[in-house]
């Protein structure tokens, strides 16, 4: 069994110890795919917890040798996204336990964020709402990509917010694929702004206001992004006929 702790969670080692257990018989389960996500109660704090499945034998030769498991991605990328001034919920614990040479079981462990909504449920609500959060959006994924941060699943549920004493606050969850180094170019941004859920003129908003934080072309970032939508659901389309 491996832990790596965030000494400032050190009262949780014991507990932590024993998170197999308490991952089969305790708290309450909020996603079950490939990967099972819980939330704990541990002390006083809600830990969300994320056990993620087995990797296949090639990953698994190349995480022994030297790539980060993604459990571990998972509990450094927030660490750094947070050291740079952006918010994703604060890293406690990444736990590895061993069954074998070849099998292992990873956990990541978070504290549980409070922030109220996501940019999915964003879409049940009126066009201003729409447009005053959209503006506060572009901003942020902006500044992400200007300071180097990619999010390889930057969907609409990994991106939280929140508003709090008048001022929007947005935080990222599921960073286990985050990358991080030079600036993100316009084209690869837009791209990644294309992962989002919404309409055309959701879009268009996005387009626009992410044009205008990063002092480019509108309709060239419009066309990034419809052109990055268009090949997403051409994949979606010819998986669906396989």
């Amino acid at each position: 069994m491996k832990i790596i702790l965030n000494p400032k969670y050190e009262a949780l080692r014991e507990y932590l110890t024993q998170l197999e257990y308490h991952f089969e018989h305790d708290g309450h389960e909020i996603h079950n795919g490939r990967n099972v996500i819980r939330t704990l109660k541990a002390n006083s704090y809600t830990l969300c917890v994320k056990r993620f499945a087995p990797p296949p034998l090639k990953r698994r030769v190349q995480q022994l040798i030297y790539k980060k498991s993604k459990g571990k991605q998972a509990y450094l990328s927030p660490l750094l996204l947070r050291e740079r001034g952006f918010e994703s919920p604060e890293s406690v614990a990444f736990v590895r336990y061993r069954h074998g040479l070849w099998r292992t079981t990873t956990y990541f462990v978070s504290l549980l964020s409070t922030y109220r909504y996501d940019m999915q449920t964003l879409l049940n609500e009126d066009i201003n709402v729409q447009r005053e959060v959209i503006t506060h959006f572009a901003r942020f994924a902006a500044h992400l990509h200007e300071d180097g941060f990619l999010h390889r699943d930057f969907s609409s549920t990994n991106i939280l917010y929140d508003v709090i004493d008048g001022r929007y606050h947005f935080s990222l969850v599921d960073t286990n694929s985050m990358k991080c180094g030079s600036a993100v170019g316009i084209e690869a941004g837009c791209k990644n702004l294309a992962q989002l859920s919404g309409d055309d003129a959701f879009f268009a908003n996005l387009a626009e206001c992410y044009a205008k934080e990063r002092k480019a072309d509108p309709i060239r970032c419009a066309q990034l992004i419809n052109q990055a939508r268009a090949k997403q659901r051409s994949r979606l389309n010819f998986s669906d006929e396989d």
